[in-house]
């Protein structure tokens, strides 16, 4: 029957079968309009297939870079303009060196996408080390063969989301889901590590609650680019020693020490 209606479709068209077969498949005659050159129509059904194949692919990968703009949680749109092509430096400057090095560790992350480590950038407020964070990570996002799943993530924003849940028995931002969806992600920005104020108990150490929750990301998520104000002291001040040890996790060799570098917001940087 298939048969039968492909025939009276092809008359209608005045598509001519011609005695010639396709070379690849050679029990398929070609066929075409006068005029025209005669096509095989398996060889036409495969390559529209994987035309369709292909642009599910796409947008798949689509899918998995976008979320990085769709999902992640800043505390400044304007974070998502950052990138190593605005990270200004002067050749043979202590900036130039970082931003070197922040390239080299992307590059890492960009080319062994199964290997688990953690990167820490720390130094004192507004030296740049959110930008080149989020300079990394876009590095990943946008050139990585294999899409990357990355997502960057501002620890006092997450924070405040989870608090404002707890009143709320409708909100998605609960520890499971959270812990659930950082875990799930190729790569992961967590910024401004230590600035989670407004849960901290008395004195310098974070409370209970947010070391027990860091615990749980940072034991699901083994590819993560920290940033901090603290130094390895300060951590271990804010932070128990099953924290810490999860933050430095795979670190060696992938610390970056922003402290000799000028203020960037001051600088109009």
């Amino acid at each position: 029957m298939k048969d039968t209606k492909i025939v009276k479709v092809a008359t209608m068209l005045n598509i001519k079968t011609y005695p010639d077969t396709c070379s690849i498949h050679t029990s398929c005659h070609l066929m075409g309009i006068d005029g025209k050159e005669p096509i095989c129509p398996k060889c036409e059904q495969e390559k529209i297939e994987k035309e369709k194949i292909a642009k599910v692919e796409k947008f798949k990968e689509n899918s998995i870079r976008g979320v990085l703009r769709r999902k992640s949680l800043v505390d400044d749109k304007d974070t998502f303009r950052y990138s190593f092509e605005n990270y200004s430096t002067k050749t043979g400057t202590i900036e130039a060196s970082i931003k070197q090095k922040a390239r080299t560790i992307a590059g890492e992350y960009y080319l062994h996408p199964e290997k688990e480590f953690n990167s820490v950038l720390y130094g004192t407020p507004g030296t740049g080390k959110t930008h080149l964070s989020m300079s990394m990570l876009k590095a990943v996002n946008e050139n990585s063969k294999l899409a990357q799943k990355c997502l960057f993530i501002n620890a006092e924003t997450l924070f405040g989301k989870i608090k404002a849940g707890f009143d709320d028995p409708y909100s998605w931002w609960t520890v499971e889901n959270v812990v659930d969806f950082l875990g799930s992600v190729n790569l992961l920005v967590l910024d401004d590590l230590g600035t989670e104020s407004s849960m901290r108990q008395q004195g310098d150490e974070a409370s209970s609650f947010v070391q027990e929750t860091l615990k749980k990301i940072l034991d699901r998520q083994r590819r993560v680019i920290i940033t901090t104000n603290l130094n390895s002291n300060q951590l271990n001040r804010v932070y128990n020693p099953k924290v810490v040890s999860r933050i430095l996790r795979g670190s060696a060799g992938h610390v970056i020490d922003f402290n000799d570098v000028k203020d960037k917001r001051v600088l109009g940087f």
